[in-house]
């Protein structure tokens, strides 16, 4: 970061995600009431998007975890690589208009888009591990990044430091 920027980092030196020291799993937020809602952070990985718009098993409990995001009783984002993965796939099996579709609905959600910053990429590549893919690893340190769970059925994202969230 350079100097005299006021934008806090989420990061130490070291290059560990700091967020208190540990990555919080909830956002508060104030009711009306004065009562403290605790909202579940969510970051879809890109096989969850394919399960939830190719109708396969598992997608009813994504769209659950959607309606979630899109009612704010949890705060969801995606990883940008995802939507360079989905791009991808999308325009391969369907074509460029089905793949700007898919990416345009995402985009039009209420999923935050969390960016591939230097301190992200620079955590991916702490965590890249072989039999894991650059796209899987930087995922792995944008959910890191903001304490999310990842709504994915791969199990090596446990073993990059993450909470999983399932959908089979």
């Amino acid at each position: 970061m350079r100097s005299g920027s006021s934008r806090s980092s989420t990061f130490q030196n070291s290059g560990a995600l700091t967020r208190s020291k540990i990555p919080e799993r909830f956002s508060k937020s104030c009711e009306r009431n004065g009562t403290i809602r605790l909202t579940k952070r969510l970051l879809f990985d890109t096989h969850a998007f394919l399960a939830f718009f190719n109708r396969e098993e598992g997608s009813e409990k994504i769209k659950e975890f959607f309606d979630a995001v899109q009612n704010g009783e949890t705060e969801g984002f995606v990883a940008v690589i995802t939507l360079t993965e989905l791009a991808y796939i999308y325009t391969r099996n369907a074509g460029a208009d089905v793949a700007r579709l898919r990416v345009m609905q995402i985009r039009g959600s209420n999923l935050n888009i969390i960016p591939l910053i230097p301190e992200i990429a620079v955590e991916a590549g702490l965590l890249k591990q072989p039999g894991i893919s650059i796209a899987d690893a930087i995922i792995a340190a944008s959910a890191r990044s903001v304490g999310a769970a990842v709504v994915t059925n791969d199990p090596h994202f446990s073993a990059l430091g993450v909470e999983v969230n399932g959908y089979r």
